[in-house]
Order: structure tokens, then C-alpha cells, then sequence
């Protein structure tokens, strides 16, 4: 019966390693096809639907600003939404990232003008039913202020974007969704 055991857990082992190893090769393939011309042209569009629908811009839509944390800005303001984009309804989430000046409260940042203050803009976009099922089948996008995309570290942040995944698949929450630095 002891032998048994010892398989046992053997095999569980084993199972495990096969598992974690298949889950980060489909991971990685996720890495090398995002931040390339078609995810750019993709996340253009979602630039153009937030501009379109007030969720950008001077005289978009608010809400109100929180403490929030790294690599998001130190204060943030989250919109979510349905969206359609290229035909696909998905869900859209969209955060304004604050910088940490100092004296900069979520206070502040709902009532001074945002563009001193403003970092960046990051999104996820619900796409289609096996665009990324590894992770959800979210798209993934940081702009700068101008709807450009940020380069960090030689790799555009669009589509299956490595420096979203790698936070968001360890801080998980069954959808890959973090709002206020809490997993769902």
C-alpha cells in the first residue's frame, strides 16, 4: 500500500508539472504574437470607440478617482462598460492612471485639470470566444495621453501583452479583472 502512495503522488507531481508547463507554453505563445501592427490597429479602434463614446477626453465620462497602486498610476479612475468593436459586444474596462506629485489626492484629481497629473491609459477589451482563451480571451492596451501606444522594454503594450498578463494572471481572480488592487 505504501508503494501505492508513493506513485501516487509521483504521478500527481508529474501531472502538475505537464499542466503548469502546457499553461505557461500557451502563455508564452500569448507573448510573442501581442504588440505587433494587427494589435495596434486593433487597440486604434478602441481608442476611436472611447473617444466616440465619451470615455475619453476632456469631456468624458467620470468617475471617481481611488488610491490605487504600481504599475498602475498612484491615483485611478475606472470606467466599465459594454462595447462594441470590430462587431464583437464585449466587456470594456477602462482605467485612467494618475501620477504620484506630491500632494496628489483621488480628491484632487477628480476636481484640478487631470492633464498635469495624467500617466497613462490602460484598457481590456472582452474579445471573441477563443481570440486568448488561455486568459480569457481579454485584448490588452496602454496609450499615452495622444492614443499612442506605450512601448516598454522594445515590446508595444496591445493585444496578449506581457507586462499586463504577468500581474494579472498571478493576482488572477476567475477572470483576470483587478480593480483597487483586490482579485475578484
Amino acid at each position: 500500500m505504501q508503494k501505492i502512495t508513493k506513485l501516487t503522488k509521483s504521478s500527481v507531481k508529474t501531472l502538475m508539472a505537464l499542466f503548469l508547463f502546457f499553461d505557461f507554453s500557451a502563455t508564452a505563445i500569448a507573448f510573442e504574437s501581442s504588440g505587433n501592427d494587427v494589435d495596434n490597429a486593433y487597440a486604434a479602434k478602441v481608442w476611436k470607440y472611447m473617444a466616440d463614446s465619451k470615455l475619453i477626453g476632456e469631456n468624458r465620462q467620470r468617475s471617481f478617482p481611488f488610491v490605487g497602486s504600481r504599475p498602475h498610476g498612484s491615483i485611478q479612475e475606472v470606467i466599465t462598460t459594454e462595447a462594441v468593436i470590430d462587431g464583437q459586444k464585449g466587456r470594456l474596462i477602462v482605467k485612467h492612471n494618475y501620477g504620484a506629485k506630491e500632494g496628489l489626492t483621488a480628491h484632487k484629481v477628480y476636481s484640478d485639470s487631470q492633464a498635469s497629473n495624467y500617466e497613462a491609459l490602460t484598457i481590456m477589451f472582452k474579445r471573441e470566444k477563443g481570440y486568448d482563451a488561455a486568459n480569457n480571451d481579454w485584448f490588452w492596451a496602454e496609450y499615452k495621453a495622444d492614443g499612442s501606444i506605450i512601448n516598454y522594454q522594445g515590446v508595444d503594450l496591445s493585444g496578449r501583452s506581457p507586462a499586463c498578463l504577468g500581474c494579472h494572471i498571478p493576482l488572477g481572480g476567475k477572470d483576470r479583472e483587478i480593480l483597487n488592487g483586490k482579485a475578484k
